[in-house]
């Protein structure tokens, strides 16, 4: 096992950025040395910003660097699946953000892909090891609040949504790339698919956007 594992940050916006300082020294064992990102200069600013060298626009040459040994994948959610596959086929280890991909048939090509190269697949649903969370898991899991027949969810992002987000050929809408945390977390907690009856309202303003759901 490696002392230490050289990451690169594909795709270089709120969320990446958010991950590449916490490599650049945050995470033990983890060292991010280069990024990518397609548009304009925008992957070697990230690089000057993450006070690293290397960095690229063109996320095929990221799987011929022999260096790298794992990738953070947090592009436009079209882009997750088949950077993930050649990530796995350069057998490098892969966290990408959530949602995992457009459709479930996209997610079995990434778990098949990972699985086949024997490396590791990671979505990033962080809330699954907060201590918060992981406390009212145990919570309900006792019967301490007693049977669970229904869940509300309301979430606030730090940030408004990014116009990308509205346009489903490239998103899951809103309701996947804002509130994917929870519905993760109502599976979590319950432990069985949840199924999504009503979406009761979404408000938008400059500030935030806030989706309202019953599951």
């Amino acid at each position: 096992m490696k002392d230490e594992v050289k990451v690169c940050l594909i795709g270089s916006g709120r969320a990446g950025m958010i991950h590449g300082h916490n490599f650049a020294g945050s995470v033990p064992g983890g060292k991010i040395i280069a990024v990518c990102d397609p548009v304009g200069d925008v992957a070697e600013n990230a690089a000057k910003e993450l006070g690293i060298d290397l960095f690229y626009k063109e996320y095929l040459n990221v799987m011929k660097n022999e260096d790298i040994d794992a990738v953070i994948i947090a592009c436009p959610t079209k882009f997750h699946k088949e950077i993930t596959v050649a990530a796995a086929n350069a057998g490098k280890h892969i966290f990408c953000e959530k949602p995992m991909a457009m459709n479930e048939e996209e997610c079995d090509e990434m778990i098949e892909a990972a699985e086949k190269n024997h490396v590791k697949l990671q979505i990033g649903f962080m809330r699954r090891f907060d201590e918060s969370f992981q406390e009212a898991k145990k919570m309900i899991e006792v019967g301490e609040i007693g049977e669970v027949v229904s869940v509300k969810s309301h979430t606030r992002g730090p940030s408004k949504p990014k116009e990308w987000m509205y346009d489903i050929s490239i998103s899951n809408g809103p309701l996947g790339e804002v509130c994917s945390h929870d519905i993760d977390t109502v599976r979590l907690y319950q432990d069985v698919y949840m199924q999504l009856v009503e979406i009761i309202e979404i408000k938008k303003s400059q500030k935030n956007t806030q989706i309202f759901m019953i599951m």
